[in-house]
């Protein structure tokens, strides 16, 4: 029996399928630019400016620039910790 009566079922073919390309919802940082989404500074560490690289380390955003889902308790952890490290400077 030849293979003429065989069925190709859709979705199963044994080509490798074509990458798309990398997109972080919207959001396209500039060649050498801080990831931060809406940041249009030039990136010094980890692909982020220096504020960003701040809010990345404390795991306010993703390393792809977007903001974590629980963002807004984390940022008021953050914001405890920055007045808490000027006040720390200034005694």
């Amino acid at each position: 029996m030849g293979k003429e009566g065989v069925e190709k079922k859709p979705g199963h073919s044994h080509e490798p399928k074509a990458s798309a390309p990398v997109r972080t919802k919207g959001h396209t940082p500039l060649p050498d630019g801080c990831h931060g989404w809406g940041c249009k500074a030039k990136a010094h560490r980890f692909n982020f400016c220096d504020q960003h690289y701040e809010h990345f380390k404390f795991g306010l955003i993703k390393k792809t620039g977007e903001p974590v889902s629980d963002y807004d308790k984390k940022f008021e952890h953050f914001a405890a910790y920055t007045k808490k490290q000027s006040a720390q400077k200034a005694a």
